[in-house]
């Protein structure tokens, strides 16, 4: 995970971001990502550095579009997850206003934040009856 800028876009962060996970996974099969990650530079690094696929919509304007097929399509259909999460990350207040300015202190609540989500969601699965 890393943080940017509120106004800079995500999409350069992307290929670090994807090394970092790599390192700590280990192997990597699909990478998600939307519209705004479709470019050549991100899908080359994807699949010729990574040997992962690179599950990302065509933008409406691409010239040269990748495949894209149905299996594809419901993978991709898996994202929601992500914005759900990030959805449940705006119910705290401090998190989705960025009262911290530090990148570290930011980050240091953005794990405290997901890490109250993951255990609320541990809570609602153990029975206490």
């Amino acid at each position: 995970m890393d943080i940017a800028e509120g106004q800079r876009n995500d999409a350069p962060l992307a290929l670090p971001v994807l090394e970092k996970a790599k390192q700590a996974v280990g192997r990597i099969d699909e990478v998600l990502g939307d519209k705004g990650f479709d470019s050549d530079e991100i899908r080359g690094a994807i699949l010729d550095d990574h040997d992962t696929l690179p599950v990302i919509p065509n933008r409406k304007n691409r010239t040269d579009p990748w495949p894209w097929d149905e299996v594809m399509k419901e993978t991709y259909k898996q994202r929601n997850r992500v914005e759900r999460a990030f959805s449940k990350a705006k119910q705290f207040r401090r998190f989705a206003t960025r009262y911290e300015k530090l990148r570290e202190v930011f980050l240091g609540l953005v794990r405290l934040v997901f890490g109250f989500i993951h255990i609320r969601k541990i809570a609602l699965s153990v029975n206490t009856t």
